[in-house]
């Protein structure tokens, strides 16, 4: 997958047109983010399936606005590697995965995302690492809204 192809899927999920960003999906994707650091009960979020990543991202885009913007992009013909700086601006007082935002508020992160590839060329499996979290007074997409 080209840098461009990867703009083109990105700007579908900026967009939130999820019909479109899923036809990336195989049927079975598979989606996990980041853990909390501690140890024991595992407390990463996992996703199964095209239905259930709509729903929660539905859900999550009722409450916050989600915007994406490519740093690198590494593509080996199976799996890519991508750099996403992520801004989330708070529609309204709400508690996710970061835990509570205010209304107006803005979270801004960088990841690093890898997506795999299944023998039709569909994501299956994509794994988000979180790195750094950024000064929201310094977010690129504050107008936006």
């Amino acid at each position: 997958m080209t840098r461009e192809e990867f703009l083109v899927y990105m700007n579908h999920f900026n967009n939130k047109e999820y019909d479109a960003l899923t036809d990336y999906f195989a049927d079975d994707i598979v989606v996990e983010y980041f853990d909390s650091f501690s140890t024991g009960a595992t407390t990463h979020k996992v996703l199964r399936g095209k239905a259930e990543f709509v729903a929660s991202y539905t859900n999550l885009h009722k409450n916050l606005r989600e915007f994406l913007d490519l740093g690198f992009c590494l593509y080996d013909g199976k799996n890519l590697l991508v750099e996403l700086y992520t801004e989330f601006h708070a529609l309204h007082d709400t508690t996710f995965m970061a835990g509570p935002i205010k209304k107006g508020e803005i979270l801004a992160v960088t990841n690093w995302v890898c997506y795999d590839f299944d023998e039709n060329g569909k994501f299956s499996h994509i794994r988000i690492a979180h790195f750094i979290c950024h000064d929201p007074a310094e977010a690129r997409f504050k107008d936006r809204e």
